[in-house]
């Protein structure tokens, strides 16, 4: 038997098994419970969250003869038999992609008028809906208003905005959301365990944060790391493999630009970009730990999502040791750094740049100021430039913490004379 990939061998296949779309499972449950199927639907949101899974899901229940009491299909009628082995006569699915012309929508708008040839609905599921072409969404109109009672559209995309809103004012609209990576990690727990593949919990974390919300990329990385390893998932494992860098590599860098220790940090980032490491991967490395930092200090629940828990501590422990205002204008100097390495043919000057400018900071935001050279006296000459000159009291200052960016913005701005 040919081997199939994690996302369709455990596809949901009943609303119970989706995965961090409490609000839409909860939803599609109640309707079905109480016969109050709307005509269209539409799925949005990201790739890999489980918007044509729940298309799916909501024509097998659509179609059971069995519904259960909490609204899911039964699994065992002859319809969801059919559903399940991929041969149902009732669900019909249109790739909008590859099928966005006028003709392919009045194949559709022909056929719907037929009765199901068994069950009670016919489903069309049209995914990424948003590739219609103009002339086809408005041949669809009349049709997805007042289509025959046999007939259930459910159109999934990625770009709501590209849909007319005189499609979006016929249908039922369902945002889905990214799945937390808590919810990711206990899946991919799951499937390992499943396949016998023994997996670390720090690997688990690592891959369900690359994917980014995605639990289809958490599978296919998944899938691959687990041809790639030896028996076994481990985080040192999926760190090369991933090409990416511990935590460990990034509380480095930012010890020393804490420490105003600039070259030590270059050290370091040459060290890793010598090692194979993208330099924008690097720098939206350390945005991303800077940004973990303030949340520790202020927010220190939202690190319950992203991290594992013993880093989650760390970062608590580490966070109190840095300035706020060191780490709002070090994230600063690091988003600005990204945007020049996407136009910047060699994208490891912005960072290097970034990097000194962030171990100046401590410097910069000390209340301890050494003694100052007086300012060099202008040229006869040139009397203007005197008065022009400020004066060091007069310099501004950089704000050290949020309440005093808050008090500077409250005092109003004195009246010219």
């Amino acid at each position: 038997m040919a081997h199939q990939p994690s996302a369709r061998k455990y596809r949901p296949g009943t609303f119970a098994d989706v995965v961090g779309q409490p609000f839409v499972v909860e939803t599609l449950r109640n309707a079905l419970r109480h016969g109050k199927l709307a005509p269209a639907y539409l799925f949005f949101g990201p790739r890999g969250v489980g918007k044509t899974t729940c298309a799916r899901i909501l024509a097998k229940a659509a179609n059971c003869t069995q519904l259960t009491p909490e609204g899911d299909p039964c699994g065992e009628c002859p319809s969801c038999r059919r559903f399940a082995e991929g041969r149902s006569l009732n669900l019909i699915e249109l790739d909008a992609a590859s099928h966005n012309s006028v003709d392919d929508i009045r194949l559709i708008t022909d056929q719907v008028y037929l009765t199901p040839p068994e069950g009670r609905y016919k489903v069309y599921i049209l995914d990424e809906a948003h590739m219609l072409t103009t002339a086809a969404f408005n041949a669809f109109l009349k049709t997805l208003e007042e289509p025959p009672p046999h007939a259930l559209f459910i159109l999934a995309t990625t770009e709501k905005h590209k849909i007319p809103a005189t499609i979006l004012s016929r249908c039922q609209r369902f945002d889905f959301r990214r799945i937390p990576t808590e919810e990711i990690v206990r899946r991919l727990a799951y499937i390992a365990e499943q396949e016998g593949l023994p997996a670390e919990e720090d690997a688990l974390y690592l891959i369900a944060t690359k994917a980014e919300g995605s639990l289809r990329d958490a599978l296919s990385l998944l899938d691959q790391l687990a041809s790639r390893s030896a028996g076994q998932l481990s985080y040192e494992a999926v760190l090369q493999a991933l090409e990416t860098l511990d935590y460990e590599a990034y509380f480095e860098i930012s010890g020393y630009l804490r420490a105003w220790q600039g070259e030590k940090a270059l050290e370091a980032i040459h060290r890793y970009l010598q090692a194979g490491q993208d330099p924008t991967t690097l720098t939206q490395g350390l945005i991303g730990h800077f940004r973990t930092l303030l949340l520790a200090r202020y927010e220190p629940k939202a690190l319950q999502e992203n991290l594992p828990p013993h880093y989650r501590k760390r970062y608590e422990e580490e966070a109190p040791q840095y300035a706020e205002a060191f780490l709002l204008h070090g994230i600063d100097l690091l988003l600005e750094a990204e945007r020049r390495q996407t136009y910047s043919r060699a994208p490891e000057i912005a960072l290097e740049v970034a990097v000194l400018k962030i171990a100046l900071l401590p410097m910069v935001l000390s209340e301890k100021k050494g003694p100052e050279s007086p300012p060099p006296s202008p040229a006869p000459s040139l009397p203007s430039a005197r008065a022009a000159s400020p004066s060091p009291s007069a310099r501004p200052t950089v704000p050290r913490s949020l309440e005093e960016v808050k008090k500077k913005s409250s005092v109003p701005p004195e009246k010219p004379s």
